[in-house]
């Protein structure tokens, strides 16, 4: 496969999914430096294959076996996502499994050695919390318990214990956010200096200066500020959540209440809705705690790989 310096892609967004690239993605493809395949009649919480097999064609994990309408298997289909990206300084692929593939660092770099890789990460419980809610949304996963599921991971990633539709790669949880081994592997292969890693903490705490230093890694203009909207957001939750929503998407109501209300105020009202409901909700997991002592010798492998104080992540 020949890599075109003027059209091929060149900067990989590579995971982990359900840590914020989505966002990143938006954000990114936003800056008039960097092209990402788009599919403008869609939007992220749409089902939409067209939307996920643009943002993530996963061309390059060949080795998770994932279905044809999860990823590109026709390297013709795969660079015509390109074509609208001539004139770019940056074509991007956010493929959330790429971190999680074996061969698709390699696979990347056969393909384009000059590539720049962007990681973006989060606790792993809260990591895998998100990504089995995501998954029990549609026919991949069927046991209902968090718990059960990451139990069952090993089993997973052998194609055992599937949903009649689950994809092992997906449903290996506790495989997934095993960071540390992940991240090394992406810079042994490209240099530390071609890999920047992003906390899902930072972007949502400190999203300008975040945002900035990803645009100075990129050595694009700085100073080109997106809207900093939350994309891909965990399912509604919660009844009055649930009234709000139904109420916004009367016709007529979004428009007048998109105009009086601007996208922050909106933003704060949901968190204070939600943070007002979860004080109802059942008491935290005590499995949670165990499961994050289980993953403490991989959090301080990454701490120190990143050079980044996770404590607060055990």
């Amino acid at each position: 496969m020949r890599h075109d310096p003027n059209t091929s892609p060149n900067l990989f967004l590579v995971g982990a999914p359900k840590c914020g690239t989505t966002s990143l993605y938006e954000y990114l493809r936003a800056h008039p430096q960097i092209y990402f395949p788009h599919d403008a009649q869609h939007e992220p919480t749409d089902s939409s294959v067209g939307y996920w097999l643009c943002k993530e064609p996963a061309f390059f994990c060949t080795d998770l076996e994932l279905p044809a309408h999860k990823s590109i298997k026709s390297e013709r289909d795969y660079l015509a996502l390109y074509a609208g990206g001539e004139g770019h300084k940056w074509r991007g692929d956010a493929s959330a499994f790429y971190l999680y593939s074996r061969t698709a660092a390699e696979r990347i770099r056969a393909f384009c050695p000059e590539a720049r890789i962007l990681i973006t990460l989060r606790p792993p419980v809260d990591q895998m919390h998100s990504w089995h809610n995501d998954c029990l949304l549609g026919p991949t996963e069927n046991i209902t318990d968090f718990h059960e599921a990451i139990a069952a991971s090993e089993d997973r990633r052998m194609g055992r214990r599937l949903a009649p539709q689950g994809i092992p790669a997906w449903q290996d949880y506790f495989g997934v956010s095993q960071f540390a081994g992940q991240v090394q592997r992406y810079m042994e292969t490209f240099g530390r200096d071609a890999v920047h890693v992003v906390l899902l903490e930072d972007l949502s705490a400190r999203p300008v200066e975040t945002y900035r230093g990803i645009l100075e890694f990129l050595d694009v203009d700085p100073s080109f500020i997106p809207e900093f909207r939350v994309y891909n957001e965990p399912p509604i939750h919660g009844s009055l959540e649930r009234v709000l929503n139904a109420v916004h998407s009367l016709p007529g109501v979004r428009q007048v209440a998109d105009f009086i209300f601007p996208y922050p105020v909106r933003r704060r009202l949901v968190k204070a809705v939600r943070s007002t409901e979860s004080r109802h909700q059942a008491p935290p997991d005590p499995r949670d705690a165990e499961l994050r002592q289980r993953c403490r010798p991989d959090i301080e492998r990454l701490a120190a790989l990143i050079d980044r104080d996770l404590s607060h992540w055990m």
